[in-house]
């Protein structure tokens, strides 16, 4: 992934804990819904993500050459309270849509279609989260908030 300095980076793990923070919630036996606290997401086929994301994963990796750098620290995804999640994840989804996608170069037609797939697909979760917390159903303290910051605070190393 090229940051808009042309930095690159390895925004692998990034995508990779985004997407089993997504596969770890409780889903649906279909993939189409998952629950954060008080919040259920549907309509997303997220075994159709997860295909996506397997398509890309090599594109990825193979325009990596820093790989001594990592976006995401696990330790920001441990014990995030359920209640939190739901805040947490809109906050990373929306970083993803507007710093990653924004900046990946695919190599191909195919995969810039894939890409455009997820981005679209991770606006449509981050929407639904969004009306979850302004229903109040969708818990944004302080934690969520130090977490985004720790992941904000390594990307702007980098970019």
């Amino acid at each position: 992934i090229i940051s808009s300095r042309e930095t690159r980076m390895d925004v692998r793990p990034f995508l990779c804990l985004v997407l089993s923070f997504l596969f770890a919630e409780p889903m649906t036996p279909e993939g189409r819904s998952l629950s954060f606290g008080q919040c259920e997401v549907n309509g997303v086929s997220f075994r159709e993500l997860k295909e996506h994301f397997g398509a890309i994963k090599e594109d990825v990796q193979t325009q990596d050459k820093r790989t001594d750098m990592k976006l995401l620290k696990e330790s920001i995804l441990l014990n995030v309270s359920t209640s939190e999640s739901c805040c947490l994840l809109r906050h990373m989804l929306r970083f993803y849509v507007e710093n990653i996608f924004k900046n990946y170069n695919a190599t191909s037609n195919t995969l810039r279609r894939k890409i455009s797939i997820l981005a679209n697909a991770f606006l449509s979760i981050k929407t639904k989260l969004k009306q979850c917390h302004d229903q109040n159903r969708c818990s944004c303290g302080e934690e969520s908030h130090k977490r985004y910051k720790l992941l904000f605070d390594e990307y702007s190393k980098v970019s």
